[in-house]
């Protein structure tokens, strides 16, 4: 009876400190709370017993209320650290910023919307940006914030992020590699948010105001990227990767996809890199790679073979872009019916691009030599090429420009009505153009 009367007095006790520490905390509270409400904010304005009375809850009692710590970095951001010039107090009230974020995330990582301390992360370090002295840890906790939110990172810890990873390159903290590398991976995020999450038809809140802010982002990363981008620069990153692990089959697929993205294809190392990924782990994307390079090189027998194996690939747009690749070579080659074949196969895997469409009008163009039963014939390839090159337009408004360039250069070479009348065609008549086109269109004529 005697132990069970000591443990029992002993958890009252510890009942009657905790409320007394609670009460204490709230006495604080009340009192930092009503001088923070009135607070506009300025190191000019600090009022002292604010400070000191926040201070006492965050050292006794950090996990009793979240709004302690929200405001917590608003009083060390401006009203202590802001309010010093003394470089040593100037870090060490920096050191008790990162404090608060910590205790953050330590007391509530959770909400009713779920998990936020990749959001805690990235705020703490958007806030450690503007001291230089903790750009690694600013990287850190931002690098923390992407990793953990992934698809659903903020515009501006996407921004932050980036920003500090140039800044630790430039300091020689990071690989110069790693700009291109993690540029590559902020954009797929970016474009999720832009195409997907956020794009006209979302129900997300504040829809237009995010998709400006990730178009914003977008636009900062590409600007940012540019002095690291060129081909002479990224060539020479990865040389020094591809050199010390040539037979690294996930740095060599890397190397491949960044210098294919960039347009980097016609350097020796781009051919090196596919040609030792294909003979280490043959695929459809490794073919690609080297058909690309071989297309560039104008090698067309080649680059066929690898072209046709890299439409196989299971990635929609890499076999669709392979099929393009085929129908232009087909183009140079003359090939015009097999050409125009791989072309409709690529928009069999992407109804929503232009290019096929433009691809299989340049073929009609070209093969009116081919196609001369008679000069009105000759000529009603035109016609069918223009077809092609409107239709492309209407699917894919970013063709515009360049198909209606085409459409007035064509329209040009378009019979006249006295070529056509002794056919007895006249203007707006169905026409079927024969030969390997084997199409209907409508009758036009040029007043040239």
């Amino acid at each position: 009876m005697k132990f069970k009367f000591l443990f029992l007095s002993a958890a009252l006790c510890l009942t009657t400190m905790a409320f007394a520490q609670n009460a204490e905390c709230d006495a604080d509270i009340s009192v930092y709370r009503e001088a923070f409400k009135q607070w506009d904010g300025k190191a000019s304005t600090v009022n002292p017993v604010m400070v000191e009375a926040w201070r006492r809850v965050f050292l006794n009692c950090p996990g009793y209320k979240e709004r302690t710590l929200t405001d917590g970095t608003k009083i060390v951001n401006n009203a202590l650290i802001r309010n010093t010039k003394d470089a040593a107090l100037k870090e060490k009230y920096i050191d008790t910023l990162v404090m608060v974020y910590e205790a953050r995330v330590q007391y509530f990582p959770q909400t009713k919307a779920g998990n936020q301390v990749g959001n805690i992360k990235g705020r703490m370090g958007l806030d450690l940006m503007a001291f230089p002295s903790r750009l690694e840890q600013s990287y850190l906790a931002l690098k923390d914030a992407i990793d953990i939110e992934g698809n659903n990172s903020a515009s501006n810890f996407i921004d932050g992020y980036f920003m500090q990873i140039i800044n630790m390159a430039k300091a020689g903290k990071l690989d110069e590699a790693v700009i291109i590398e993690e540029y590559s991976r902020l954009m797929d995020i970016v474009d999720y948010n832009i195409n997907t999450k956020y794009a006209e038809g979302s129900t997300e809140k504040d829809r237009e105001k995010q998709y400006a802010n990730y178009v914003q982002t977008k636009n900062n990363l590409e600007g940012a990227v540019q002095p690291y981008a060129n081909c002479e620069d990224l060539v020479r990153i990865y040389q020094k990767k591809y050199d010390a692990e040539p037979d690294n089959v996930e740095l060599l697929n890397k190397i491949a996809s960044t210098l294919a993205a960039r347009n980097c294809d016609k350097s020796d190392l781009y051919l090196a890199v596919a040609i030792k990924l294909h003979k280490l782990n043959p695929s459809p994307e490794s073919a690609y790679f080297i058909g690309k390079r071989y297309l560039v090189d104008q090698e067309y027998g080649k680059a066929v073979s690898y072209l046709l194996e890299a439409t196989k690939s299971t990635d929609n747009q890499s076999a669709q872009q392979a099929y393009k690749y085929l129908a232009q070579i087909m183009l140079k080659e003359g090939n015009w019916e097999q050409g125009r074949t791989y072309a409709r196969k690529a928009i069999e895997l992407n109804k929503n691009d232009g290019e096929p469409y433009m691809i299989i009008g340049y073929l009609y163009a070209s093969s009116g030599k081919d196609c001369n039963v008679n000069p009105l014939h000759a000529k009603a390839v035109y016609w069918a090429a223009v077809d092609k090159f409107q239709r492309a337009k209407e699917v894919d408004p970013s063709m515009a420009s360049k198909a209606n360039e085409m459409i007035r250069e064509y329209s040009k070479l378009f019979p006249t009505s006295e070529d056509a009348f002794f056919y007895n065609v006249f203007e707006g008549d169905d026409y079927q153009v024969e030969c390997w086109i084997n199409e209907k269109t409508k009758a036009r004529f040029s007043n040239n």
